[in-house]
């Protein structure tokens, strides 16, 4: 290998320079994870020794080669990341030979467009989401909430919520003629104005986990009746979101917090055969037909429902009484051990 760096550095031709480059990167990438660290900082020393002296073309073509490498070396994988969003682009997207560190510490940095290349990676692990949750701009959380192979901490989803919420305030604000049934598109922001942050504080974990913050709810069935666009709250925008991409343990985790119980406790419910818990949780919640279908095609494949079964499901839903849903839900609350507030949170109208 010392050989060919000696001929990659010499400037006989730029297409043997870029032949060679790319036959070292196959050769680097077929030896997986044989290759010693004293050789995978030579191949990175290589690449970025030359990097800028390649034709545009043969660059982009080398970029996405590495990107493909499974045992791509961090030096190299942070030389590119840095670079103009062309070059960085396909690594931040594609390779899986980033650590969640360092990705991490990349989103604490990297501009805006590079964040976005991150969050529409195919798997988005927690810590990372943190950290792009906490930087990124409204495109950014569009992309991951929209993104099914990202997972979103409980801290993660308090900040979707308030994004969503803030949305929803604007949008009521300016009076806009758009339809009011938009459930699960609030993280579009598509009529929202942008809004600039440097940073996002996430909220300070407790011994009883993170309370997210709820947008005011109608306390009766008179109230709901009156206000039949209240639905469109930010939690249930928020699931509704989520839920398109099979992602039950974040909707487990907005149901919890939106009914004070433990994230565990209502995975388990959702897990079990009795389909009521988990019903009332989504009603309570203000979640509508089409989410609660969805949730429940989710929870049918996992169980082996039939179509009839899930559809006889979802027509129960819709006729779910607030009265039964209020009951239930102080019932669930007091089983595992919740303070019973004076006011348990009324049904908000679900077919919005």
């Amino acid at each position: 290998m010392d050989d060919r760096r000696t001929e990659a550095a010499d400037t006989t031709s730029p297409a043997r320079r870029a032949a060679l480059l790319a036959s070292l990167t196959e050769l680097f990438g077929s030896a997986g994870a044989a290759v010693s660290p004293s050789t995978a900082a030579l191949y990175g020393e290589i690449i970025v020794g030359v990097f800028d002296a390649m034709a545009e073309g043969d660059r982009a073509i080398l970029v996405e080669r590495v990107a493909e490498l499974p045992n791509a070396p961090a030096a190299l994988l942070h030389f590119l990341s840095l670079r103009d969003i062309e070059t960085a682009g396909p690594v931040l997207r594609r390779s899986i030979a980033f650590a969640d560190v360092h990705l991490a510490a990349l989103a604490e940095r990297l501009p805006q467009d590079r964040l976005c290349a991150i969050a529409s990676r195919s798997q988005v692990s927690e810590p990372v989401s943190d950290a792009l949750l906490a930087r990124g701009d409204r495109t950014v959380l569009r992309l991951l909430a929209r993104n099914p192979g990202a997972r979103f901490s409980q801290r993660g989803l308090a900040i979707l919520v308030d994004e969503a919420a803030q949305t929803l305030a604007q949008r009521q604000a300016a009076a806009s003629s758009e339809s009011a049934d938009e459930r699960g598109q609030v993280l579009d922001i598509r009529s929202a104005p942008a809004v600039s942050r440097s940073r996002r504080m996430f909220a300070k974990p407790s011994g009883t986990g993170i309370v997210i913050p709820l947008p005011p709810r109608p306390r009766g069935p008179a109230d709901d009746a009156a206000d039949v666009g209240s639905s469109s709250n930010a939690i249930a925008e928020v699931i509704a979101t989520v839920a398109t991409g099979d992602r039950m343990l974040e909707v487990a985790g907005l149901l919890a917090e939106f009914a004070g119980l433990a994230v565990d406790t209502v995975s388990r419910m959702i897990a079990r055969p009795d389909t009521m818990p988990l019903a009332v949780l989504c009603k309570a919640a203000g979640v509508n037909v089409e989410t609660f279908a969805a949730i429940a095609a989710i929870r049918g494949r996992r169980h082996g429902h039939s179509e009839a079964t899930i559809a006889a499901l979802v027509r129960a839903y819709e006729i779910l009484g607030p009265d039964d849903v209020a009951s239930t839900l102080h019932f669930l609350r007091a089983r595992h051990g919740i303070e019973i507030e004076p006011a348990v949170p009324a049904v908000q109208n679900p077919t919005g």
